[in-house]
């Protein structure tokens, strides 16, 4: 018995120490881009999460990205969008979260039934 109990005490400091919000954090940090504009013309379009909250757009001139972050499970995206004549409005999105690993990163509607919104692959394994 003494065993069983020390057993599940260590599985329940584990299960503690594990933050979901952290975990996402951390994969989420890299270039994400759009698989399906890669493999139509093979140019890298997305998005750099750098670590403290830091973004840049990925060969998209029109956006001047500044931060991200999680928050309840979406990713909210602020920055500049720019437009052909050079002004700039507030560009601000929030998507859920429906997937996140190493490898993609999918953000889904919120509706009754959940849909894609938007696939992104990590730049590496595109790379590759």
């Amino acid at each position: 018995m003494k065993k069983f109990l020390c057993f599940s005490l260590i599985l329940l400091a584990f299960a503690c120490a594990s933050d979901p919000q952290k975990e996402m954090e951390k994969t989420i940090v890299g270039e994400w881009c759009n698989p399906y504009t890669y493999q139509s013309t093979g140019e890298l379009k997305g998005f750099h999460f750098k670590k403290g909250g830091d973004c840049e757009a990925i060969n998209i001139p029109s956006l001047e990205l500044k931060s991200w972050e999680i928050k309840d499970g979406y990713l909210i995206v602020k920055g500049q969008e720019v437009a052909e004549d050079g002004t700039k409005e507030v560009y601000e999105t929030k998507e859920r979260i429906g997937l996140l690993t190493r490898d993609s990163l999918s953000l889904v509607v919120q509706e009754a039934n959940p849909r894609l919104a938007f696939l992104y692959i990590n730049a590496k394994k595109l790379k590759k």
